[in-house]
């Protein structure tokens, strides 16, 4: 196989979608006319929800992106500035929701870190612990699924202003 064809394969999805650009295309148009093992390949492919997977790999953005999330679970705090809490997490939604495409990788990276925050922050704290009892660890981890619920809400509707502005981008 050429790096050409190579190049391609990779491309046939998209060239398939109609979302390649004029260039891009008559690139792809003419390769397949002199490779017949593309051709099969071009013909071969199912055409309904294909996709491209992304890499499993994680990069330095991933990484900037998980620390940002425990960095905002470890500062904010529905008690103290309101709207910046409202507003960072807002915008820390939309930006997530614009660099990975997924809503769920919002919700995991909005309400896992400040959930696990809040019961590792109040777990030692003698207000909220004093004997370690069912219904004390029961209300602790209530009250952290409470805080990372109102966190995510917030990063979610970053996300739909996120989704709102590709659509309107598109």
């Amino acid at each position: 196989m050429s790096q050409e064809c190579s190049i391609v394969e990779d491309l046939i999805p998209l060239y398939k979608k109609q979302k390649l650009q004029a260039p891009t295309i008559e690139f792809v148009e003419q390769h397949l006319t002199t490779c017949q093992q593309c051709q099969r390949l071009a013909h071969s492919q199912p055409t309904q929800d294909e996709y491209l997977p992304m890499k499993r790999t994680l990069s330095f953005f991933h990484i900037i992106f998980i620390v940002l999330s425990f960095m905002f679970a470890i500062n904010s705090s529905l008690l103290g500035n309101q709207k910046g809490f409202v507003i960072s997490y807002a915008l820390f939604g939309c930006l997530s929701y614009l660099f990975y495409k997924n809503i769920w990788i919002v919700f995991i990276i909005s309400s896992v870190p400040v959930f696990v925050w809040a019961i590792l922050n109040n777990l030692n704290n003698g207000l909220y612990i004093t004997t370690y009892s069912f219904a004390e660890i029961g209300a602790l981890v209530i009250a952290a699924g409470y805080i990372a619920l109102l966190h995510t809400i917030f990063a979610l509707l970053g996300a739909a202003f996120a989704i709102l502005l590709r659509r309107v981008f598109q």
